[in-house]
């Protein structure tokens, strides 16, 4: 990336959304900027590294697995994204692993340079404040999940997020491609055994459709009301 390119980049970075372009280029002069081939690991979990990093370009996945090898799924993450700030503020090992899903573009910057930031801009430490927040709402929700609720609804949950995330129309939305069963099963601790009868089920009630590698989600509002009832909203 070019000089003006990389600031681009930073500038739609959220913390920096106050900043105006000559502080994000002294950002972005500071930042180590490096790319990552699809299966690449960017960050190590119990990594002694405490740098905070900027995912500018391509597709990685928050993750940590167990000693047999099952993978717990965290999260995915797209640009603009920032990520390892837990490390980089309080300089402990990091506390899971990103691997790259697809070729990824990241800057990183010293815990020490993204303290004096915070410090030098008011802005930047309020914006990480508020990631923070909602990091804290997003886990809260998925521990209340995995406590009060049977796998048939963990699997609803999960799908409207991932609908959230692919766009809404009409009360609909289109998957695309189609989360693998393992993927699901992953995200919310169970198997793919499990995943396939629900989203067999689903199906027959006409709440999902496949379509050429595409799964559309038909009626967003019913989904829902079968997961605020199972939460008992």
């Amino acid at each position: 990336m070019q000089v003006a390119e990389r600031t681009a980049a930073l500038k739609r970075i959220a913390i920096f959304a106050g900043l105006l372009d000559p502080a994000i280029g002294r950002i972005a002069d500071g930042c180590k900027w490096q790319t990552y081939d699809s299966g690449q690991t960017i960050v190590d979990y119990q990594n002694p590294s405490i740098d905070i990093l900027f995912l500018l370009a391509g597709k990685a996945r928050v993750v940590n697995y167990s000693a047999d090898g099952k993978s717990v799924v965290f999260v995915d993450l797209v640009p603009p994204a920032m990520f390892g700030e837990i490390g980089a503020i309080d300089h402990q090992p990091r506390s899971a692993s990103v691997e790259a899903i697809e070729p990824c573009t990241v800057a990183s910057l010293s815990a020490r340079s993204f303290e004096q930031l915070m410090s030098r801009e008011p802005t930047v430490a309020t914006g990480v404040l508020r990631h923070l927040a909602g990091e804290v709402r997003r886990l809260s929700e998925r521990v209340f999940e995995f406590s009060t609720m049977m796998v048939q609804n963990r699997v609803q949950a999960e799908l409207i997020r991932r609908a959230a995330e692919a766009g809404q129309m009409r009360g609909e939305a289109v998957l695309s491609p189609a989360p693998s069963l393992s993927d699901i099963a992953d995200r919310i601790s169970t198997h793919r055994e499990a995943v396939s009868r629900e989203l067999s089920r689903l199906t027959t009630l006409g709440l999902l459709h496949r379509e050429h590698g595409d799964l559309r989600i038909t009626d967003l509002a019913r989904l829902t009301k079968l997961v605020n009832e199972a939460k008992g909203e």
